[in-house]
Order: structure tokens, then sequence, then C-alpha cells
């Protein structure tokens, strides 16, 4: 039984330490799907292990997706359908998992079939509208079942043609992804707007970039508003090493800057597919020593200044900075 009081332990001197953190969830999330459509077998390494993962896994069980996992060598093994779930019914239950299910709604209604996508009851209060009205529109039938276009959403599909869409971009880049993650199981290319001003566009590029990695090129304006996908790519099954998570490197990197001395984050880069990344900049901005290797990044601490930054791109650290 957990206790209700944890003793923290005063740091009495400078940080110096050296640590990787588990795997990126938005990444596996993402390789997860993309590895089930391709063709042929991939093998994730430094997959994270979540509740969000692990829900995204039990629901391409359930699709008929081969999956398994070396827990010796923190590996994922998926057998791709080859752009095709192999069962075109099913009910999946995916708990509060917002990436399972927006990326799993655009790609079933694409590929087609009838399904029930459901989750708990915090689930049934998150809006998924903008990506059903895109699914819509390119043809599908499919409708949110709750109040404010809220899961569970039901889809009763055939394989959509493809052609032109619009998306709202102002209120997740998840509905974005999930379509484009999406496109190639269409029967034609697909051509994808947005409407509003596009948030957390790292994590777009995070969503191009595992797709380019499997075979399957995006193309888009300068402005990520405009998006090409040809019906003639196809995923490719293909051995994927997923980054450690930046989110959490975070707090590591943060430590230093609060308390002095070094943090060092190894599997990272400055090159790295993740805007959160850009969390270390703002360290070196606040005064810290920034250092980069191929395969490391360290902050040296104490921070010295507060700063005036726009975190629209590194979002899910904003806590972790007004902390430091």
């Amino acid at each position: 039984m957990m206790s209700d009081a944890v003793a923290m332990q005063p740091v009495a001197g400078d940080l110096n330490g050296t640590i990787q953190p588990p795997g990126s969830k938005s990444i596996t999330n993402r390789a997860l799907l993309i590895a089930a459509l391709a063709h042929g077998p991939s093998c994730l390494r430094g997959a994270l292990e979540s509740d969000d993962t692990r829900v995204m896994i039990e629901s391409l069980t359930r699709l008929g997706i081969v999956i398994t996992h070396d827990t010796n060598l923190n590996w994922l093994t998926v057998i791709g359908a080859g752009g095709r779930f192999p069962r075109s019914t099913a009910e999946l239950f995916v708990e509060n998992s917002g990436t399972t299910i927006r990326f799993l709604t655009a790609a079933l209604a694409v590929s087609g079939g009838r399904y029930r996508l459901d989750g708990v009851s915090r689930m049934r209060e998150r809006p998924i509208g903008p990506l059903v009205d895109s699914l819509a529109a390119l043809g599908a039938n499919i409708i949110a079942e709750s109040p404010g276009q809220c899961p569970p959403v039901r889809i009763d599909s055939t394989r959509l043609a493809g052609g032109r869409v619009k998306i709202r971009g102002d209120l997740s880049s998840q509905y974005l992804s999930g379509l484009l993650m999406a496109a190639p199981l269409a029967e034609n290319d697909m051509s994808v707007e947005t409407e509003g001003r596009l948030i957390s566009k790292p994590y777009l590029q995070m969503t191009m970039e595992l797709m380019r990695s499997f075979g399957v090129e995006c193309c888009s304006n300068d402005a990520l508003n405009r998006f090409e996908i040809s019906a003639l790519q196809k995923y490719q099954g293909r051995d994927y090493q997923i980054e450690p998570d930046a989110s959490a490197a975070s707090y590591f990197w943060a430590a230093a800057a609060i308390c002095g001395g070094r943090a060092t984050v190894q599997g990272l880069n400055q090159q790295s597919i993740q805007g959160d990344v850009g969390f270390t900049r703002c360290l070196q901005a606040m005064g810290c020593e920034l250092s980069c290797d191929p395969d490391s990044i360290t902050i040296v601490g104490p921070a010295k200044r507060g700063i005036d930054v726009d975190m629209s791109d590194v979002s899910d650290t904003v806590q972790t900075l007004a902390a430091v």
C-alpha cells in the first residue's frame, strides 16, 4: 500500500548526473499506428511503457494487428497489415488516451469498417468534433455520440476516396496528425488545409518525420497550413529507434538550473524530432550553460535571471519552466 507521505531529502550540493529517460509517448503511439499500417514487420526499439501506449497496443491487437513485446530489450515487434486492419468490426475502449482515439478514429474511418471507440467518463467530455467533421466531409459515415461532439465515436464507413478537406488547426495538432497519418490509406491523393492558427507545430513536424521514416512523404508549404499526400505511397516496415522523452528530460535539466551543477540527458540532441528539446534554449537564455553532443545534451546551472518567452511550441514544459 502506498504511503500518504514521501520524505524529500534536500540537495546538499551541486548536482552531477547522467540519465536516459524512457521513450517518448508521442513518438511511440505514432510509430505503433504507422507500423500497424505498414507492409511488413517493424521493430520499435526503446518504446515507452505507459497507460497511453498500452491502450494503443490493446486497441491495435483487437483490430487484428500482431504485436509482441520483448521486455528485456524493450522492443515492440509489429506485424504490419499492409494498409487495412484485419478486423473490419470492433468495439474499442481507449480509457483516457487522446492520441489513441484521435489517431485511430482517422485511420479507421479512412480504411473503412464498422467501429465504436469509447473511453472513461472524462474522455466523453473531450471534443473530437473537428476531426469527425473533416472525415465526414470526405464521405465517412461517422458521428460523435456525446454532447459537444465528444466520444463515443461510431464509424460505419467504406474505404474513402480521398480528395480535398479542411480541418481546424487551432485546437489540437492531434486532429491534423491523425488525418495525415491516415491519408495514404485513401484510394486517391489527399489534400489537407488547416483553418485557424496552427498550434503545436513541432508535434506536426514529428508526425511528418515519422511518416517519412516509414516511407511516406507528406509535402507541405512553409506555413504548414497545406499538405499533399499521394495515395501511391505505402508505409514500409522497418527498425525504428524511439527517442527518449524530451518532456521527461526537462525535469532533470530544470533540477540543474535550480540547484546548480550538471545534468546530462543521453539519447537526445538538438536535431531531435521533439520540439521540447527547445526547453534547453530557454534555460540557456536564463544563464545556464548548454552543451550538445551527438548523443546527449547537458545543462550546467544555476539559472541567473528570468526571461519572457513564447512557449507555444514547447507547451508541455511550461510548468517546469515556471518552477525554475
